[in-house]
C-alpha cells in the first residue's frame, strides 16, 4: 500500500473540491481537501448526536492512496482516524498476492452446480436444501467471502478519485461508528454460489452493508450490478438465477445514517433497512435520511423499511418499461416512513398506486410527490386500490434536513448532481 505525503494527498483531493459537496452552497476552494470534510449540521439523521466526522482528524501517517483490493482492505482496517483515497479501477476477487480469482477458484470439495440443481429440483425436493451438496455450496460461498468482504473500521473516510471504481466487493460496516463514504462507484457484488431455499434463489453479498453501526454519511456514491444484471441470468426452477443481494442494506440496530446525492440503479432488491419482523431490538434505531438521490430501475426496495424513522425527500425515481418494477416504498412492521417532494418517472404500465407496497406496516406520510410531471396523492392512490387503508400519521415529523426543494426542481437537480463524479465540476448547489 502506498502511503503518500500529506501535501500530495491534498493536491489530489483538491481536484475534487466542489465536485461532491453536500447541499449547502459555498465558494469552491481549490485548496480544500474533501477528505477532511464532515457532514454538515442538520443534514439528516446522520447529523444527530455529534454528527459524522469520519477520518477528518487523521494524522499524515493515516492518509492513504490505494489502487487495489488488498491495499484498500489494509487501509480501512482499525479504528484510528484515517482517510483513504481510492485510485483506478479494480476487482475484489483476488488472492492475497493480487492474482485474479473466479468462481472455480472458490469452489470447495464436493461442489457441483449440476448435481445441486438435480438434487434440489422442486419436483423431487421440498423445502430448504440440506446435505453434502448444500454444505459444499456454503463452504464455497465462505471462500468467496474472504475475498469480497472488506471490513471498514470506525473513524474512517473513504473518497473515490475521478474515474475510480470497485467491482465485486462488499464494503462491510459491522459494529463500527463514524464513517464517511464519498464519490465511490461500487459495481457487481456478484455471488458465485446462490442458494435455493425451496421457493426462491438467495444470495449473500451486498455492495454496501451496515450492521450494528451508527453515524454514517454516504455521499455521491453510485451502486449497480455492473456487467452482470440478474435479468440476463438463465431461468432455473422458473426464476432467474440470482447473483446479487442488496445494493445498500442497513440492519441490526444500525442508526443515524444520511445518504445524499447518490445513485442506485439496475437492480432487484435495492435497499433493505431493518432486516426482520421479529428483530425488536431495531425499535428506536434504523433512523435514516436519503435525499437528492437517483433510483433508476430498482425492481423493489427503494427502500423497504422496518421499525425505522426514515426521511426520503427530493429523490428522483425512474422505472422504464421492461424493468419489472414492483414498488419503491416498502412499508414494513412499525415503519415510520416520511416521504416528501419526490419525483417519479414511471413508464407504462406502472402507476402511482404501485409506488407503495405494504408488509405488516400501517402508515406512511407522503406529500408533494410528482408522477410523470403531475402532482399525485400517492397515498390516496394506494388506498383506493388496496384494503385496509394506510394511515398518513407516522407519529413524527423530520427536523433534521437541508433545504427541501420543490418537487418540480428535483429531476434536473438530481440528474445533474447525483452519483460518483467522473470529472471536476462546479458545486451543484
Amino acid at each position: 500500500m502506498a502511503r503518500l505525503r500529506i501535501r500530495a494527498v491534498l493536491l489530489i483531493a483538491g481536484l475534487l473540491a466542489g465536485g461532491i459537496a453536500p447541499a449547502p452552497a459555498r465558494a469552491a476552494d481549490p485548496r480544500h481537501d474533501i477528505g477532511r470534510e464532515v457532514l454538515g449540521p442538520r443534514d439528516g439523521w446522520g447529523s444527530a448526536d455529534g454528527g459524522v466526522t469520519g477520518g477528518s482528524a487523521a494524522t499524515a501517517e493515516h492518509v492513504w492512496l490505494v489502487r487495489d483490493r488488498n491495499e484498500l482492505a489494509a487501509a480501512v482496517a482499525g479504528d484510528e482516524p484515517k482517510i483513504v483515497y481510492v485510485a483506478g479501477r479494480f476487482d475484489a476477487n483476488v488472492d492475497a498476492a493480487g492474482n485474479p480469482l473466479d468462481c472455480a477458484d472458490y469452489a470447495a470439495p464436493g461442489w457441483d452446480l449440476g448435481a445441486y440443481l438435480e438434487a434440489y429440483d422442486p419436483a423431487v425436493w421440498t423445502g430448504a436444501p440440506t446435505g453434502p451438496l448444500e454444505d459444499a455450496r456454503k463452504a464455497s460461498n465462505a471462500n468467496q467471502g474472504r475475498s469480497v468482504k472488506i471490513l471498514v473500521g470506525s473513524n474512517t473516510t473513504i473518497v473515490g478519485l475521478p474515474h475510480s471504481s470497485i467491482t465485486g466487493a462488499q464494503l462491510e460496516l459491522e459494529s463500527v461508528h463514524n464513517v464517511i463514504l464519498r464519490n465511490l462507484a461500487l459495481h457487481d457484488a456478484y455471488t458465485c454460489f446462490p442458494g435455493w431455499n425451496g421457493d426462491a434463489w438467495k444470495t449473500e453479498w451486498d455492495n454496501l452493508a451496515l450492521s450494528h453501526t451508527s453515524h454514517v454519511w454516504i455521499d455521491h456514491v453510485s451502486i449497480d450490478d455492473g456487467d452482470h444484471p440478474d435479468a440476463a441470468e438463465p431461468l432455473v426452477f422458473g426464476q432467474h438465477l440470482l447473483r446479487h443481494d442488496g445494493l445498500l442494506d442497513i440492519a441490526r440496530q444500525s442508526d443515524l445514517v444520511t445518504i445524499s446525492w447518490s445513485r442506485f440503479s439496475g437492480h432487484d432488491k435495492g435497499m433493505l433497512w431493518g432486516n426482520g419482523d421479529t428483530v425488536l431490538a431495531d425499535r428506536g434505531k434504523i433512523r435514516v435520511t436519503m435525499h437528492h438521490s437517483e433510483i433508476t430501475d430498482l425492481v423493489q426496495r427503494g427502500p423497504r423499511v422496518r421499525f425505522g424513522q426514515v426521511h426520503v425527500y427530493n429523490n428522483l425515481y425512474r422505472s422504464t418499461a421492461g424493468s419489472g418494477y414492483l414498488y419503491s416504498w416498502g412499508i414494513g412492521i412499525e415503519s415510520k416512513l416520511y416521504a416528501e417532494n419526490n419525483a417519479f418517472q414511471l413508464a407504462a404500465p406502472f402507476t402511482a398506486a404501485t409506488i407503495i407496497w405494504v408488509s405488516s406496516g400501517t402508515a406512511i406520510h407522503e406529500s408533494g410527490t410528482l408522477v410523470n410531471g403531475r402532482p399525485v396523492d400517492v397515498l390516496a392512490a394506494y388506498n383506493a386500490a388496496n384494503d385496509p387503508d394506510l394511515s398518513p400519521d407516522v407519529g413524527w415529523a423530520p427536523t433534521l434536513h437541508t433545504r427541501i426543494d420543490p418537487a418540480r426542481a428535483v429531476p434536473g437537480l438530481v440528474a445533474a448532481g447525483a452519483g460518483a463524479r467522473l470529472s471536476v465540476v462546479k458545486h451543484h448547489r
